[in-house]
């Protein structure tokens, strides 16, 4: 591992090892995923750079949508392991975040950064487009040069949004996306890269994103927000920078172009990399610096002991972070000569351990050992808890031949994760309590007592040792009049090019009629017909 690959949250490194909650069970009606040897458990916090948490934020790779964040801005899901390097997070009026996964013993635990998208300002695409947003981030263009997602020219108003990352903030920091590494222009491996500023572009029409369309050109000035180089010497206008473009699908940064920094009046330094793209996407001012291979040895831990690592550039010179795991003579990739704030946090069975130093390799080589204080105990790291409806079927009273389904219960369903807790007990303001026996798992259970429910339940877990009580609260809404589920939707062909009948097979829950469209190819005609729930297919 190396400074490459980057945290996404900045102080708060112990969640980004500890807040993910490991699939397990403490009740026989759990629904915990049973993971395989091919497949890592995931999960993860998502916030703003102020640590306000996000929910609904839609966690994503090429198969589609894996997981949605929940009111605490927890996720989880599992993934398969040949697609775990990386995943992408978006969420409506937000930029769009990369997010590169650390995998220790088939677990993955991540925290991800969202800063707002910049308010987006309408411009003509029939005419030159010469805009400056906040911070002195511009960019400016020909008429006539955008396309849509299809390759089609695009005419009138367009939306316009420029979100530039103040890297000298240790907060904003995290809002920077994908790995500190990538290629450079050589098509070399660049196993870290440090940022003097990074921008989003975005142009979109109607909701839809367009871009430059094949042979056109833009000239973009990305905002220096770091005054040095690696090196300590000041930046001044007329110096050469590297161009960087994100990779979204793999985090990793690409070389493209060189800029040169002229002057920029509202830029925070009075200066900006200009330079010419041409593509829209997040765009990044960066140098691969020279690079010093340092041994962390960790000291005063536990034999059990799991350790996270997280590092990262001064504010005085180009920013640059990672996060890896760590064991007995870990050696990290960082810039040489350059001062590394190094932060670790371990998790053992009696509780968690902290370190932290700033750190410089001034050589291609170096060591250091890492001094543990703790253990603090005990500490909850996770606990999240969903509303899951339950439908019976029973015979119809108007049609003793029939049946209906029937709303039956809600069952509250909780994943928690913690450590060094003595006694572990799950309660409710209603009357609900269960001491847990595993300090990680999930369990489930119905939300009545009695046959009695009410309109809302406040959930704690309470964790104690000898000395202290720690505790989490999650509030529940009881759904009283739950929507039908669609648990699963699939159309099968016998041949994909000549097959003139599809078999279409469904599951549904709760619902007391199901209606189908069909249309042509090209969407227009849409019929519907009706079928009775209780039938799984037609042909």
């Amino acid at each position: 591992m190396n400074m490459g690959m980057k945290s996404t949250t900045i102080c708060l490194l112990f969640l980004l090892f500890l807040a993910g909650f490991v699939a397990g069970c403490s009740g026989s009606n759990s629904e915990a995923d049973k993971l395989t040897a091919d497949k890592v458990s995931v999960s993860g916090l998502v916030r703003t750079p102020e640590r306000m948490v996000l929910e609904n934020v839609e966690v994503y790779n090429a198969d589609g949508i894996l997981a949605t964040s929940d009111s605490t801005g927890a996720v989880s899901f599992s993934i398969e392991t040949d697609k775990a390097s990386s995943i992408r997070l978006r969420k409506s009026g937000y930029a769009a975040q990369t997010v590169m996964l650390e995998i220790n013993n088939g677990r993955a635990d991540f925290s991800a950064t969202l800063g707002k998208r910049n308010t987006p300002v309408t411009v003509s695409a029939d005419t030159a487009i010469d805009i400056s947003g906040i911070s002195g981030a511009a960019v400016s263009l020909a008429a006539g040069a955008l396309v849509d997602a299809s390759g089609n020219p695009v005419t009138g108003a367009v939306q316009l949004s420029i979100t530039p990352v103040d890297v000298s903030d240790d907060d904003e920091l995290g809002v920077f996306p994908g790995a500190f590494a990538g290629t450079d222009i050589d098509g070399n491996a660049a196993p870290v890269i440090m940022s003097y500023g990074t921008v989003e572009y975005q142009f979109s029409q109607n909701g839809n994103e367009l871009n430059l369309a094949d042979g056109q050109s833009a000239t973009i000035e990305i905002p220096v927000f770091i005054a040095n180089h690696p090196d300590g010497t000041p930046i001044q206008i007329g110096d050469t920078g590297a161009l960087w473009y994100l990779n979204e699908t793999s985090g990793q940064w690409v070389q493209e172009n060189v800029g040169t920094v002229v002057a920029s009046i509202d830029a925070p330094t009075g200066m900006a990399l200009q330079a010419t793209v041409t593509h829209f996407s997040w765009w990044n001012h960066d140098i691969a610096p020279q690079l010093c291979d340092l041994t962390i040895t960790p000291s005063g831990l536990p034999d059990d002991a799991e350790v996270g690592l997280f590092a990262r550039t001064q504010n005085d010179r180009p920013r640059s972070g990672s996060t890896t795991f760590l064991d007995s003579g870990t050696t990290v990739t960082m810039p040489r000569g350059v001062d590394v704030y190094l932060e670790s946090t371990a998790r053992a069975s009696d509780g968690l351990y902290r370190a932290s130093t700033i750190d410089r390799c001034d050589g291609e080589a170096g060591s250091l050992v890492l001094d543990f204080t703790g253990p603090e105990s005990p500490v909850i790291f996770s606990f999240t808890g969903r509303v899951k409806p339950y439908f019976i079927l029973e015979l119809d009273p108007a049609d003793p031949s029939n049946t209906r389904w029937v709303f039956d219960r809600n069952d509250a369903i909780f994943t928690w994760s913690s450590i060094a807790a003595e006694t572990l007990v799950l309660s409710s303001d209603q009357g609900h309590n269960t001491t847990l026996g595993s300090a990680t798992g999930s369990t489930q259970f119905p939300m009545e007592l009695n046959g009695n429910h009410a309109a809302q339940y406040q959930f704690t877990l309470t964790a104690t040792d000898e000395d202290n009580t720690v505790t989490q609260v999650k509030n529940l809404t009881y759904d009283a009049t739950p929507e039908p589920i669609l648990h699963q939707f699939n159309v099968s062909k016998s041949d994909a090019e000549t097959a003139q009948t599809a078999t279409l097979s469904w599951e549904v829950e709760g619902a007391d009629s199901i209606t189908l469209f069909y249309s042509q190819v090209d969407g227009s005609g849409k019929t519907p017909f009706a079928t009775d729930p209780d039938v799984a297919s037609v042909g």
